[in-house]
């Protein structure tokens, strides 16, 4: 389906105007506002996976997947994905100020706490959701979803006697999914991207309060995210071009590389921190060799 550029410009306005909109409201609401769209995207994805129970189909996984070099490739170059769609890193700031004012010495251990709980309702949803998917949908239903650039929703829906809400719902969550992601990125995004702002601004002899540094960066960020939906390029392509090695490169190599260049850090040094260091090593991997 082809959209007219002056609907998609229309649309993509609309949609910058409102997230920023929330976004101006304050921390406070805007994190309320993430609450609230977190918690029925989870109960629709494990309704969804319950669902699609009755539809799955075993033999999909013998006659349909097979294991050999072509599938280690797809795991190699689906790495840069996975470490973007898990990266939470831009809220993390954001959620332990507002923790501190709330548990004050208490913040940290809150924070473990409230952070495990939500890594396993997330890892349990996702991998559900996934096999769910993958036991109820032939491949070249997700070959055709893939190559029209839509969901795995959308997939579903293409299947036969697949009900009428669910491609309507797909629409919805989709459009909900990415507004959650888009206020948890903005957060650390405009944070960087005002001290950038008033880096440049001093090598020039500007001198600005912070205020209007971050209104700046503000619209700045808004102008660019404006342009790229306008565009629109091929979100995939990003991800394994930069999102993804650049995240690895930042979160996953330079502090665990760290521990062993730096001996103060030694002690920091684990298994953990070394499968981390190698998953970074081979998500940035993705970008040179792919």
């Amino acid at each position: 389906m082809v959209i007219d550029l002056r609907i998609r410009m229309l649309v993509s306005l609309g949609v910058v105007l409102i997230l920023n909109l929330i976004f101006l409201m304050g921390r406070h609401a805007t994190i309320r506002v993430m609450g609230f769209l977190v918690f029925p995207l989870i109960a629709y994805f494990l309704f969804l996976s319950i669902y699609l129970v009755g539809s799955w189909q075993p033999d999909l996984l013998t006659t349909q997947v097979e294991f050999n070099q072509n599938t280690l490739h797809q795991i190699w170059i689906s790495i840069p994905v996975m470490v973007f769609a898990f990266s939470h890193t831009p809220i993390i700031s954001t959620f332990a100020i507002d923790r501190r004012e709330k548990y004050g010495e208490h913040a940290m251990d809150k924070c473990k706490k409230i952070m495990k709980v939500a890594y396993l309702i997330i890892c349990i949803s996702v991998l559900f959701f996934v096999f769910s998917c993958l036991l109820s949908i032939p491949p070249s239903y997700i070959e055709a979803a893939k190559e029209e650039g839509v969901t795995i929703l959308s997939a579903l829906s293409m299947l036969p006697n697949a009900p009428a809400w669910l491609s309507i719902s797909g629409i919805i969550v989709a459009v909900v999914a990415m507004s959650k992601s888009f206020l948890g990125t903005y957060f650390g995004v405009i944070e960087g991207a005002t001290e950038v702002v008033k880096t440049t601004l001093q090598q020039v002899g500007v001198k600005k309060s912070r205020a209007f540094n971050r209104a700046l960066s503000i619209m700045l960020v808004s102008l660019i995210t404006f342009i790229v939906c306008c565009i629109n390029p091929n979100a995939i392509s990003m991800i394994y071009a930069i999102s993804g090695p650049l995240i690895a490169m930042i979160l996953f190599i330079m502090p665990t590389l760290s521990t062993y260049l730096i001996p103060a850090l030694k002690p920091w040094r684990s298994i953990g921190n070394l499968i981390t260091l190698i998953v970074g090593i081979l998500c940035v991997s993705v970008m040179f060799f792919s």
